[in-house]
């Protein structure tokens, strides 16, 4: 027969939870753990990627002369050889396909931004975007121009990358 007991008002009785399952069970956990990620390590360290044996970059002659993009690069003044401070630099020019036009000039750019366009169209394209490349220390002001002018030229898709610099002149 079972064993009863009856609690007294006011008697206190000792609580006790025994831990050690608890403790067993996290040992066990972290083992497992280890072991799957020492397995896992492995399994990863033997992936091998594929990588080019020469460069894919292309020279600005052997692009095809028509595209669904055009490609604006927002030249910098900054020179750390010329003394010039590579902070927060200026843009010197804006380059589209080897030709240079003044930074600011908004009418120049929608004129090329439409007519890219219209060749593009011309050749089948149905989507057409706008690439703007700026240095990472050219202010904002200077792309902000690029990109007015392309939604004035009724572009709606632009993609905009920034070239990272880095301390003591590498980029």
């Amino acid at each position: 027969m079972a064993k009863s007991q009856v609690f007294k008002k006011g008697a206190s009785g000792d609580v006790e939870f025994n831990m050690t399952p608890l403790i067993d069970c996290t040992f066990q956990l972290i083992i497992f753990f280890i072991l799957t990620s020492a397995v896992l390590s492995k399994a990863l360290a033997e992936v091998r990627l594929h990588r080019p044996l020469d460069s894919q970059a292309m020279e600005s002659k052997d692009l095809p002369e028509v595209s669904n993009r055009t490609i604006v690069n927002v030249v910098s003044m900054a020179d750390v050889k010329a003394g010039i401070s590579p902070r927060s630099a200026q843009a010197k020019e804006y380059m589209i396909l080897g030709d240079s036009i003044d930074v600011g000039d908004r009418t120049g750019l929608i004129r090329v931004f439409k007519a890219h366009q219209k060749k593009a169209k011309d050749k089948g394209f149905k989507d057409f975007y706008v690439e703007i490349r700026a240095d990472a220390r050219v202010n904002f002001g200077a792309v902000r121009p690029v990109m007015l002018a392309a939604a004035r030229a009724g572009i709606s898709r632009m993609n905009i990358t920034a070239l990272t610099y880095l301390p003591g002149g590498r980029e």
